[in-house]
C-alpha cells in the first residue's frame, strides 16, 4: 500500500511541476503543438483577431478556448499556436471590448500586442 501512495505521490508531483513549468519564460518543457483550423464552435462573419505572446503548448490554446467558450457572445474560437494568433468568433451583432480581451489574456499569463477587427 505505501508503494502505491507513493508511486501516485510522485505522478501528481510530475504532472504539477509540467504544468507550472509550462508558462515559465525560456523554460518550456515540452514540444510545442500547433492548433490549425477551428479549436471550438462555429465560425461567423462577425470576428476578431488578436496576435497574443507566450502560447506555446496545447494545454495554452485548450485554456483560451475554454475562458472565451463560456462567454455568451462567442460562438468560434481558432486559436494558432504555431503564429501565436487567435480569432475569435462573434455571435451576429454582439461585441466584445478590447479592455475584457486584454484582461482575460493577461489574466492567463499572456501578452495581447494587437486587436484588429473584421469591420
Amino acid at each position: 500500500m505505501k508503494i502505491l501512495v507513493i508511486l501516485l505521490s510522485s505522478l501528481l508531483l510530475t504532472f504539477t511541476t509540467h504544468a507550472t513549468n509550462c508558462h515559465k519564460e525560456g523554460g518550456h518543457s515540452h514540444d510545442e503543438v500547433t492548433t490549425n483550423g477551428l479549436s471550438s464552435g462555429e465560425i461567423t462573419d462577425n470576428f476578431i483577431n488578436i496576435n497574443v505572446n507566450g502560447m506555446v503548448c496545447d494545454f495554452c490554446a485548450q485554456s483560451i478556448e475554454k475562458v472565451f467558450m463560456k462567454r455568451i457572445e462567442v460562438k468560434g474560437i481558432n486559436v494558432d499556436l504555431e503564429d501565436q494568433k487567435v480569432v475569435i468568433y462573434l455571435e451576429k451583432e454582439t461585441d466584445i471590448e478590447d479592455t475584457t480581451i486584454s484582461t482575460i489574456f493577461e489574466d492567463a499569463g499572456y501578452t495581447v500586442e494587437t486587436i484588429n477587427r473584421n469591420s
